[in-house]
């Protein structure tokens, strides 16, 4: 049993098949901050899930060009509206090409949303810097 083949073989007859957004790939809008000058990862653990679920997603949806995967990039969903973007650790948008790379997403220029994002975080940081700040108040 070749379970690679058999895999690829079954991943090209039920990939589902994305409709093209109506937009186009926007690399960067003049305006619109492309850094946040924060870390990607808070720890060496949460890069590795970052870095380990990002890759997976790719090699996933490798043979359909209309799944954009971002990577700690801003999202912005409101023209005009700095303020209005988040920026998650992974994002996943359907109907958009995949290449060029973009420095943030834009999703009045792009003609679509993310269909999935995701963020990790550790627990017990979380907590620890919630009681470190209710020491300093």
């Amino acid at each position: 049993m070749d379970t690679i083949n058999d895999f690829t073989i079954k991943q090209r007859k039920y990939m589902p098949v994305f409709p093209k957004a109506d937009g186009k790939p926007t690399i960067y809008i003049d305006g619109y901050p492309c850094e946040d000058d924060e870390p990607m990862a808070e720890t060496d653990f949460h890069a590795e899930q970052i870095i380990t679920l990002s890759d997976q997603l790719k090699r996933y949806f490798a043979i359909n060009d209309l799944v954009y995967i971002g990577v700690d990039s801003f999202i912005y969903y409101s023209e005009g509206d700095i303020t209005k973007c988040v920026v998650p650790d992974i994002y996943i948008v359907f109907g958009v090409d995949k290449y060029p790379l973009r420095r943030s997403f834009y999703t009045w220029a792009e003609g679509a949303a993310p269909v999935a994002v995701l963020s990790f975080f550790l627990i017990r940081q979380h907590i620890w810097i919630g009681i470190e700040k209710l020491h300093c108040i």
